[in-house]
């Protein structure tokens, strides 16, 4: 695809007129024309509104939101650009709007690029962008302004500092104070200075508007996209009937545990054999030899037994969000006690990715697991709940390790308590299981993470617990304690 620019001179003026009769070129707007016969004119122009921009105004500068917003289309279908000049009339094209306003030229630090031709764009640099940003702008009622809003320009903020670290905001302010005295942008610098701090909870003439921007400048900031994402989950756990499962009895419980806990730890690569387990859960003379060879391990499967089977924590949840914070730090620092590289019950202090998933960063941790625990306390059936909270802590993932292990012990307890049954999910179901998050985590789709839930507690209710033996041999003969890659397990096939 070809777009062509009108010219004074005749030759080439004549060349475009036959091409357009002969209708192998059409017009898009004054001097502005294209040889795809095919695509909206709309998608045309927003595709090449850089080249355009750098055809009708050499050495304009992509400012203001525009510059923000990294040169895209704004929401209100605008283009700003700088030039060193008054009075420039806004260009009209299908699909875009190219506004005008007077700046000064392009600055060192600006970002130049080129795009062939001979043509180029100018960026606006970061300082620059935010000081004009705080601009004055009177924009007529329903159209766009040059600026962003209050609450946009707070959310943009909060954005950067998520995404780059601590370390941006003084070194943006630096570069800020350097450019407006270079420019003479005194009432801007004085408006940044404001702002920022607001931002960091200090005197100040600026009103924050953003709930996001008052809670980072209260020493509490969160997550947006993850509350966001929780409120997903949260919306479709809301009207979803889950049946009841009633506690089974007494007796069973130690057997249960055994499995929940053995069934936690593989899935996490905590491999043990069933036997071997079995072992350390009961502390016998073998389990010495077992724990000399990988005391780690060993600590792990036992500590998530002895928390299972606990009764002071096991089924225990928070009344608020600070005893919510103090309940799992218990439970990660009793399952973590001899792995002091992993600093047991301290929230991490660097982020962690598993695969393709990264999760919250450490400063958002605790305002991020706040809002969610929050919002589990209005959904009314246990195991929306427990499967809610399930997601929320494995997502925010608090701890440098451990957090599946305790996710779902956060998802027991929460059954538990409601005098429902504590849910396992066998070693042959980890790949649907960690699917289904990872779904949920990317693509905002909630309902295979639903549609597991469903399965899992289908399956569980046809697990037998009436001795070790009955179950172990259930086990074996539904495929539940193969590994993922070389299991024929089915839980359609099992439950249909």
């Amino acid at each position: 695809m070809a777009l062509l620019f009108g010219t004074s001179n005749p030759q080439r003026s004549a060349e475009i007129s036959r091409e357009l009769k002969a209708g192998h070129l059409r017009k898009l707007a004054s001097k502005l024309y294209t040889d795809d016969l095919k695509s909206p004119a709309e998608t045309i122009v927003q595709r090449n509104r850089l080249m355009i921009a750098a055809h009708f105004y050499p050495d304009a500068v992509i400012s203001h939101r525009s510059a923000l917003e990294g040169g895209s289309v704004s929401p209100g279908g605008k283009l700003h650009l700088s030039v060193p000049r008054k009075g420039v009339p806004p260009r009209k094209l299908p699909g875009l709007e190219i506004r005008i306003w007077n700046g000064p030229e392009p600055q060192a630090n600006d970002i130049r690029t080129p795009l062939g031709d001979g043509l180029v764009v100018y960026s606006a640099c970061e300082e620059r962008a935010v000081l004009e940003n705080f601009q004055i702008a009177r924009a007529r009622a329903n159209d766009e302004s040059k600026t962003f809003s209050g609450q946009e320009l707070e959310n943009w903020f909060d954005r950067q500092q998520r995404l780059v670290g601590p370390d941006w905001l003084p070194q943006l302010e630096a570069k800020v104070q350097q450019l407006a005295n270079e420019l003479g942008w005194q009432r801007e610098l004085d408006c940044f200075k404001q702002f920022i701090a607001a931002l960091r909870g200090k005197p100040s003439s600026h009103q924050l508007v953003s709930e996001l921007a008052s809670s980072r400048a209260r020493g509490k900031p969160y997550d947006p996209d993850r509350i966001a994402l929780f409120a997903e989950l949260h919306t479709r756990l809301a009207s979803e009937p889950f049946p009841d499962l009633p506690a089974p009895p007494v007796a069973e419980h130690p057997n249960r545990a055994f499995w929940e806990a053995y069934f936690s730890n593989f899935i996490e690569g905590t491999k043990f054999s069933v036997e071997e387990a079995q072992e350390l859960v009961k502390e016998t003379a073998n389990a010495i030899h077992l724990e000399k060879k990988r005391p780690e391990d060993a600590h792990d499967v036992k500590e998530t037994y002895r928390l299972i089977v606990d009764p002071n924590i096991s089924g225990s949840v928070a009344n608020n969000p600070d005893d919510y914070m103090n309940l799992i730090i218990r439970r990660h620092a009793r399952m973590m006690a001899t792995r002091h590289d992993v600093e047991p019950g301290v929230f991490k202090t660097k982020n962690n990715e598993v695969g393709s998933r990264t999760f919250v960063k450490p400063e958002l941790v605790r305002e991020t697991l706040a809002r969610g625990w929050l919002a589990s306390r209005e959904l009314k059936s246990a195991a929306s709940r427990a499967f809610y909270i399930l997601f929320v802590v494995a997502e925010v993932h608090p701890f440098k390790d451990g957090n599946g292990r305790i996710s779902r012990l956060g998802m027991n307890a929460v059954l538990e308590n409601a005098q429902q049954m504590r849910l396992i999910i066998p070693t042959s179901l980890r790949n649907d299981y960690i699917s289904v998050l990872e779904a949920l985590t990317l693509n905002g789709n909630a309902n295979p993470y639903v549609a597991f839930a469903h399965k899992l507690m289908d399956f569980n209710s046809r697990m037998p617990f009436r001795s070790f033996e009955e179950s172990y041999e259930h086990f074996k003969k539904t495929g539940a304690l193969d590994e993922p890659t070389n299991s024929n397990f089915s839980l359609e096939n099992f439950i249909s």
